[in-house]
């Protein structure tokens, strides 16, 4: 009757273990037991990440935003911006450096969260 006792949750915890860890394998990884030969990677079919892989989407967004900041600037404001994007100073920062209303920073505000909505947690409070 004891060895029931420690045989029987030993073998539950075991087959939970068992369980946890197939659970956590890799679902992207080959089945070995398959015998999936075709020898394609999963990272030799997927589409690169990399950031230069959509430059000129990005460029083009990234001119429309300025455009749409350059609207609310004054001129003053607009020869100030474009000076410091042609040090290569960011667009966030170039703007956040000027001396804006506080209707300038609302309106420039929603334009950078309807272009950026992925930037939600993110947003600068240098305001």
């Amino acid at each position: 009757m004891i060895k029931k006792q420690i045989i029987l949750p030993t073998l539950l915890l075991a087959t939970i273990l068992i369980g946890g860890m197939t659970g956590c394998s890799s679902s992207k990884s080959p089945d070995v037991s398959q015998g999936n030969d075709s020898g394609t990677k999963v990272s030799d079919t997927s589409v690169p990440n990399s950031p230069a892989a959509n430059t000129p989407e990005r460029a083009q967004k990234r001119e429309e935003v300025r455009k749409q900041v350059e609207a609310v600037l004054t001129p003053d404001q607009v020869k100030e911006l474009s000076t410091k994007l042609q040090q290569g100073e960011k667009m966030r920062k170039a703007v956040l450096s000027l001396n804006l209303t506080a209707e300038q920073k609302t309106k420039i505000q929603d334009i950078f969260k309807t272009a950026y909505p992925h930037r939600k947690g993110k947003s600068q409070d240098n305001s």
